[in-house]
């Protein structure tokens, strides 16, 4: 007798929890959100959340919603929060990844790249232009860090959107934001220290741990609360760290966004142990809503938070241009910035300015983020309707990424080698960890023209996954 579909779903969760992707004491999703997410009844998940709860594996609150029982044994695949380095294999398995997700012949829903659709080329081109018309000169002239005083007068006055009263003299321009985030690191670390980082993370990150040579404890990040602050507050009692990766806003991959009372608490924590926080808001300014969330520099009173960012995610890609706010180590930050740049260009530093100056980027971010909204939902659509039963995804506020979670018996590694072969571009979801975690997870990225060849991708991309499931 075949067995019944809410026991599938009660079993597809149970497993999830054994894996550790609920920890204990954490929500599970919403009966409509999964109702959703699998397309089925709300009553059918209704009678797989009661199965658990018979089980003895969920326990409902009034008004809350289901939560995994506090009491469950952790499970044998959850951290365990120990300082660990980058496989050897970690490092060389991103690059050959992202090699792969670039060529020009497939899909691109690998790459955290938007389509050029997305990105204002036209007012670049005429801002560029008419630079080379008006100061010739200006491809000869060396930009000596900290960089444009012009474009870090923008980025102050845009900065008071996130809640950040800074000055210019306290910005310096890097080469996107990934520099920053390793002028952050070397400016606070030594090889052999150990750094906390969220789990997924962005693998730039990983890569930067490996190249610093540092350690790192993984710290479970939810996709809809991000960041486990009471693992953190765990570690940070029996470990001694140096400093605190975070994304806080639409982060990569997850696309979970910290509420403002999660903020607080964070850099409360950090401020309690000595430990520096480095801010990565490379997703901020492309959150859905209107008004953008505050970064966490916004309460750093005491000049402990570091703060990353760039406009590669929203203006031009290929201009590398990024900033950080170096709190007490700016000094440091300088220094380093400009061993290892000497200068930034600076005919695309004072285009991105002129392009900042004139209020063309506020109405650019209007017009991206809703469209970027709408893909959304048409992705996360057609995954609920062409994958395999059991198959989940986030549900981001803003940013592009989608964080798929495939049913446990399906290997995301090859089903991302599958569909490269048949054009469409994936990553896997163990490239974003040290420990090649995130086995049947995927990340794509919805920052594309979205069309029948699209739809038509991921329904093979479902058909191939049903294929991997059998």
């Amino acid at each position: 007798m075949e067995q019944p579909l809410y026991e599938k779903i009660a079993d597809q969760v149970e497993l999830q929890i054994q894996e550790g992707v609920f920890l204990p004491g954490t929500k599970i999703p919403s009966v409509r959100k999964s109702s959703k997410q699998m397309s089925v009844s709300v009553a059918t998940v209704l009678q797989a959340y009661s199965l658990l709860e018979d089980r003895g594996v969920v326990k409902a609150r009034p008004q809350k919603g289901y939560f995994v029982q506090d009491n469950l044994p952790a499970p044998e695949s959850s951290p365990q929060f120990e300082p660990s380095q980058a496989q050897e294999s970690v490092p060389e398995l991103i690059r050959s990844l992202l090699h792969a997700s670039q060529r020009p012949d497939i899909i691109q829903f690998g790459a955290a790249i938007p389509h050029t659709q997305f990105l204002p080329i036209r007012q670049l081109q005429k801002s560029v232009g008419r630079l080379m018309r008006l100061e010739p000169e200006i491809c000869a002239a060396y930009e000596f860090t900290p960089g444009s005083l012009n474009l870090r007068r923008q980025i102050a006055i845009r900065m008071l959107d996130a809640g950040c009263n800074v000055q210019p003299d306290e910005i310096t321009i890097t080469l996107g934001c990934q520099n920053a985030m390793i002028l952050a690191l070397r400016a606070i670390t030594v090889p052999g220290d150990t750094i906390i980082i969220e789990t997924p993370t962005y693998h730039g990150l990983l890569q930067a741990v490996d190249e610093l040579k540092l350690k790192a404890i993984e710290i479970p990040c939810d996709s809809q609360t991000g960041i486990d602050l009471d693992a953190l507050e765990q570690v940070l009692a029996q470990w001694k760290v140096k400093a605190c990766v975070v994304t806080p806003s639409n982060q990569n991959p997850t696309g979970a966004t910290l509420t403002q009372s999660a903020k607080t608490r964070l850099i409360k924590l950090c401020q309690q142990q000595d430990v520096t926080l480095i801010e990565d808001d490379v997703y901020g300014e492309l959150s859905y809503s209107e008004t953008r969330a505050k970064a966490l520099k916004a309460e750093d009173a005491q000049a402990e938070v570091i703060y990353c960012s760039s406009f590669s995610k929203s203006i031009a890609p290929g201009f590398r241009i990024g900033w950080i706010i170096g709190a007490k180590y700016q000094q440091q930050i300088e220094q380093h910035a400009y061993v290892e740049s000497l200068a930034i260009p600076t005919l695309t530093q004072r285009a991105i300015a002129n392009f900042l100056e004139n209020g063309a980027y506020d109405r650019h971010l209007r017009k991206t983020r809703h469209t970027y909204e709408e893909n959304l939902r048409r992705c996360q659509h057609s995954i609920n309707k062409y994958f395999p039963e059991g198959t989940y995804t986030s549900d981001p506020k803003g940013g592009f990424l989608l964080w798929i979670s495939l049913p446990p018996e399906i290997d995301a590694l090859s089903l991302h080698k599958a569909a490269l072969e048949q054009g469409i571009g994936t990553i896997p979801g163990l490239a974003f960890s040290l420990s090649h975690s995130f086995n049947h997870h995927l990340r794509i990225n919805y920052a594309i023209n979205w069309d029948n060849r699209i739809e038509g991708a991921l329904r093979l991309l479902g058909k191939m996954a049903k294929r991997l499931s059998l």
